[in-house]
This record gives structure tokens, sequence and C-alpha cells, in this order.
């Protein structure tokens, strides 16, 4: 059904697919109905059904390819391996750090500070001292060095799949599906 031979071809022509489906769907909702007085824009109004059938029944048929090449690519991202710091990873686990868990794990090691602990300290002892007279110390419960080094780490994973990914896609091969076994 599809010619693309990499994730880079079948992404375009996603993209082509969602465009030629919209512009199925406008010329639908200018031909499906009209005004009695109206000349149709065919030659007759059974002509102009047929074609609204047949603008359907290509955005249906546009449905089914459109399918089928989102399939390959994820079943290409599922097994298609690329190695980043010594450490492999499908190239869908890729895509999940990238659009949600390095995000959440620079945020996790961003969240490392002493600010809840300077706000409870700003509150509870509004002349800066406790009833002893003793200014309250901020106790940091981690190595800075530890959270600097993570955070780089993250950011490094986050910056790296983008443009791994870019080459990935433009020489991976789109892997077609293995034959659905019936029961």
């Amino acid at each position: 059904m599809s010619e693309e031979k990499t994730i880079t071809e079948a992404m375009k022509k996603l993209r082509i697919v969602e465009k030629r489906m919209e512009g199925n769907s406008e010329l639908i909702q200018r031909y499906s109905s009209m005004l009695n007085t109206e000349k149709p824009y065919f030659e007759s109004e059974d002509r102009q059904t047929k074609e609204v059938k047949s603008l359907i029944k290509a955005n249906q048929d546009l449905m089914v390819e459109y399918l089928d090449l989102k399939q390959k690519i994820e079943y290409t991202n599922l097994y298609t391996t690329v190695e980043i710091e010594g450490k492999k990873y499908s190239v869908s686990e890729l895509l999940i750090i990238k659009r949600v868990l390095a995000k959440k794990m620079l945020q996790t090691f961003n969240s490392l500070n002493e600010n809840a602990a300077e706000s409870r300290r700003s509150r509870s002892f509004a002349g800066g001292v406790d009833a002893g007279g003793n200014r309250p110390q901020v106790v940091r419960l981690y190595k800075e060095e530890d959270k600097m080094a993570s955070l780089k780490k993250w950011q490094y994973l986050y910056d790296n799949i983008t443009t791994r990914l870019e080459t990935i896609n433009a020489m991976s091969p789109l892997l077609s599906l293995p034959p659905v076994q019936q029961s």
C-alpha cells in the first residue's frame, strides 16, 4: 500500500494524507447540501450526490492508509534501537523520554532546593529567632554536586535525543508489521 522507505518519508506522507482528508472534508461540506433554488455544482443532483459519496470513500481509504503508515512507524520505533551514553534505547523509548520523562526528571532535580525550608523559617520565625534566641538554620538533605550532575545528564540526554532522532528517522527503514495470526 505504501512506498515509503524510511520513517521520515512515512511521517511526511502522514501529513500529506491529513491535508488530503481536510481538503476532501471541505469539498464534502460544500457539495453535501444545496438550496432547492440553486443549480448543482455538478450537472445534476444525482451526480453531485455521487461526488459526495466518492469523497467520503476517498477519506475512508485515506484513513486506512494513515493507520497502516502509523502502525509501521510505531512498529519500527519499537524495534529500532539506539545507543546513547552506553545505554540502548528503542526509538519509542526515546520519544517518550523526550516528550515527557526528561522534563519530569529535570523537574525532579530542580525540586532539590531550600525554598520550602526557607519559606517555613520566614513564616514561623518572623523575628528571625526561635524562643531560645537561636536563628534556625536550613539543613540541605542532598548534595548540590549530585543535583547538578543529574541535571546535566538529563539535559544532555534531552538535547541529544532530538539530534539522534532526526538522523535515525532519515536512515531507518520502515518495517512492515508481521502478519496477524488468525485463531
